[in-house]
């Protein structure tokens, strides 16, 4: 193995890694020196979810990583509504179709009404005070155990 090579772009964050005997830096890269063990610290820092950068002393250097801004926290709370919103569709399913074939239901008219309120709320929580930094409603004691 030869010496190794942290490459890094504009904002600094490192973006490759580089060994002078299988694979040469590309003409035009930023690139820093870094020793086999220094290799292995980012390497697995990286893994552990740290994001690598070159500091100001132009050292590399594994950091945590950056908060999500707003938006992303929203993106996410949203997909976390959407697959809360998946996982009891099947419920509602069942019951519309208990109901048109009319041999009894397994939920009962309390419990559909419950399981759409909350529906409901899993709908309206981008409008909530606090939104994006807020829990999802819990899911009725029902939904859970029948699942």
């Amino acid at each position: 193995m030869g010496q190794k090579y942290a490459a890094y772009n504009a904002q600094s964050a490192i973006i490759a890694f580089y060994d002078s005997t299988d694979s040469p830096i590309p003409d035009g890269v930023n690139a820093i020196e870094i020793t086999d063990d220094q290799w292995m610290t980012l390497i697995l820092a990286q893994g552990n979810g740290k994001r690598l950068c070159v500091d100001d002393s132009g050292a590399a250097v594994a950091l945590d990583p950056l908060p999500l801004t707003r938006d992303q926290t929203a993106a996410l709370k949203r997909a976390q509504r959407d697959t809360a919103l998946k996982a009891t569709d099947w419920l509602v399913s069942r019951h519309q179709d208990e109901k048109l074939i009319g041999n009894g239901t397994t939920l009962t008219t309390d419990q559909f009404t419950a399981l759409l309120k909350y529906r409901q709320a899993l709908r309206d929580i981008a409008d909530a005070t606090g939104w994006p930094n807020i829990d999802l409603p819990s899911a009725p004691d029902f939904v859970t155990a029948i699942a």
